[in-house]
């Protein structure tokens, strides 16, 4: 990883194990401080066990993790949680309740003195300072979302984990939370976010995790993936060995070869390529342009870890 980078979350061969089965298996994570973790992976591939091992839910069978350059076994560790706040699965809150009122409760639970210019302030902060006496039964799921995240405002987290906040939202629910992540972002929390609404991930993470069936596949930042999603030739070939190899004495440098099929992203037509290969004495009958998006580029993962 690179150095001198301030990691708010860093975990070293992190394991978790059900029943015999690596629910979380052998990973090494890292949250940059001030970033917006993109935590991207199927039904049951680990996202949310993480999360509940970072909170301290539930205890790693084997490897081990930092919080703020605390290690998990230190006795400072409970105190650094005082940093964190997590919403897993669904906010915790009472439908009969105002928006206010859930927060003066939330303090009262957490044993946060309470502050009735840090309660306006959080539900300001999410949008939600004028609800007045509306019970939170009578609210959308975006606003009951952006109330579960007023609050984790209460003890001013420095990292906020959302396990699948999209999940549910209509449109201008999903555009109202990606605002809001934005904004706290700016003011200087960090984020993990797992999503599978990975088309509006795109929009707010600054770093993306691709997880699968427990493992940790690739680490990337937001402008490595756009790099790895611009534009570009695909082509097959029953010899990959023998068409990287034309394609470096060709002169091409932006090359990737992927387990059943070579990208090229040079500034290249399908057409100068087929010949170039064709002079060669290489014929090419399966290509294609693409542009990647982020999903694509996880199924590709996908396909490259089973395939390994």
């Amino acid at each position: 990883m690179e150095e001198n980078i301030e990691y708010v979350v860093s975990t070293s061969e992190l394991s978790k194990v059900y029943n015999k089965v690596y629910a979380v298996d052998h990973v090494n994570m890292h949250i940059k401080k001030g970033s917006i973790y993109g935590f991207v992976g199927e039904n049951g591939s680990g996202k949310t066990t993480i999360i509940r091992l970072l909170m301290g839910l539930a205890l790693p069978t084997t490897g081990t993790y930092d919080l703020f350059n605390e290690n998990v076994k230190s006795k400072k560790i409970y105190a650094i949680r005082n940093k964190i706040s997590a919403i897993v699965e669904a906010p915790s809150l009472v439908p009969s309740m105002t928006a206010k009122e859930n927060l003066r409760y939330a303090c009262m639970y957490y044993g946060i003195k309470e502050d009735e210019e840090l309660i306006a302030e959080s539900l300001k902060s999410v949008g939600l300072g004028d609800t007045g006496k509306k019970t939170v039964k009578n609210f959308s799921l975006g606003m009951r979302q952006r109330l579960g995240i007023a609050l984790l405002l209460l003890n001013k987290p420095e990292l906020m984990l959302l396990d699948e906040p999209m999940n549910g939202l209509d449109p201008s629910g999903v555009a109202e939370l990606r605002e809001l992540i934005i904004d706290l972002n700016k003011q200087g929390i960090t984020f993990l976010i797992s999503s599978h609404i990975l088309s509006e991930l795109e929009k707010v993470a600054t770093h993306y995790g691709f997880i699968s069936h427990g493992k940790l596949l690739k680490e990337i930042s937001s402008e490595e993936l756009l790099e790895e999603c611009q534009k570009g030739i695909e082509i097959k070939h029953h010899d990959l060995d023998l068409v990287e190899k034309a394609l470096q004495e060709i002169g091409l440098k932006q090359v990737k070869r992927n387990p059943n099929h070579i990208r090229i992203t040079d500034d290249i037509t399908p057409l100068e390529l087929l010949q170039k290969l064709h002079n060669k004495g290489i014929e090419i009958s399966d290509i294609r342009t693409s542009d990647v998006n982020v999903e694509e580029y996880y199924l590709h993962l996908i396909g490259g870890n089973q395939n390994a």
